[in-house]
């Protein structure tokens, strides 16, 4: 009777940690840093830490907003726009969506020049 409750403890403790080595690597994405000269923004252009900026592609420098709040960048931000913040050593680009505001579709990464 020893050897029966023996065997069913084993069996079920197999079933409560079975899966516990799994790899969890595959839960997530690559991600790329892109040099900084491929973002294609004048570094004066870009949003100081703490704050963001809506950058509208095609508008000239020039002509885009000024820096504020992130989560007023990312609750006034136009279709196809991207909201630009400042991470420790990247620059992070949210793409709003063109068709569904205020979705962000894509997040690039651009290292500090």
């Amino acid at each position: 009777m020893k050897r029966l409750f023996l065997i069913f403890a084993v069996l079920g403790c197999s079933f409560l940690f079975a899966g516990c080595d799994k790899d969890h690597d595959d839960d997530f994405e690559e991600v790329i840093i892109y040099p900084f000269t491929a973002l294609g923004i004048p570094y004066g252009h870009l949003p100081p830490p703490g704050e963001c900026k809506i950058w509208i592609p095609g508008l000239p420098p020039g002509q885009q907003g000024p820096p504020q709040s992130c989560e007023s960048a990312m609750f006034h931000a136009p279709l196809g726009a991207w909201v630009i913040a400042r991470a420790n050593n990247w620059y992070e680009i949210h793409v709003i969506s063109d068709t569904r505001p205020p979705v962000v579709v894509e997040t690039r990464y651009y290292a500090l020049p």
